[in-house]
Parts: structure tokens; sequence; C-alpha cells
């Protein structure tokens, strides 16, 4: 099983104002009584979600996670088995966790390199 990466680079700049726009708009229509928060705040939050790709393909089985520019581990494929290695050097790294879902193994390395 092979999954395609999408290219490393920031995503749209419009999306991502639209994406703030409408969690402004959410979170003041479902709560009034909270404090309001500045528009450069939600957008400059919701930049740093949607455009950061936490994962690179390296080679046929082997992704590449990284976090806030830095490599926290690396997902190998193994059969139907996703096994997450933790460490930033792949010759060293040290196996944290085996999963069925590629997702599941990235979310492992990016909460661990927190």
């Amino acid at each position: 099983m092979v999954m395609e990466t999408p290219l490393s680079r920031s995503g749209s700049l419009k999306a991502a104002a639209r994406a703030a726009a409408k969690l402004a708009a959410l979170s003041a229509a479902t709560a009034p009584a909270t404090p309001v928060i500045a528009p450069s705040q939600v957008a400059s939050s919701a930049l740093e979600t949607i455009t950061e790709i936490p994962w690179t393909r390296i080679d046929l089985d082997l992704y590449e996670v990284a976090r806030g520019g830095y490599i926290v581990g690396y997902v190998e494929v193994v059969g139907a088995v996703f096994v997450a290695l933790g460490g930033p050097r792949y010759d060293r790294a040290v196996e944290v966790s085996q999963h069925l879902t590629f997702h599941a193994a990235v979310d492992v390395l990016v909460r661990r390199g927190a």
C-alpha cells in the first residue's frame, strides 16, 4: 500500500483566510458570551493548522515526519502495518508504535515531538 504525498509547500492564503473567517463566524455564532479574539490571531492559528503538511515521502515505503521544521520521526510501511519510528535520524530511530492506519502513526509522532 503506497500513499502519494502532496507537494511540501504552503497552502493557498485565500483558502486559509476563508477558513479563518468561517472559524471566527462559527465561534461568534455559537458562543456570544466568550471574549472576542482578534482576527489576526485566528488567521495565524488557522494558517498554522491548514498549511503544514507533517510528512514527506522519501522512499517507496518510508515517510519522514516533521513538526515545526524539525524531523521527529519516520513511518515505515511493513505489509499492512505502519511502524512509527521516533528520532531525527532514520538509522538511529527507535520504534514507538505500530498502527493499522498511516494517519494514526503520523499523529503519534507529531504528538510525541511536542
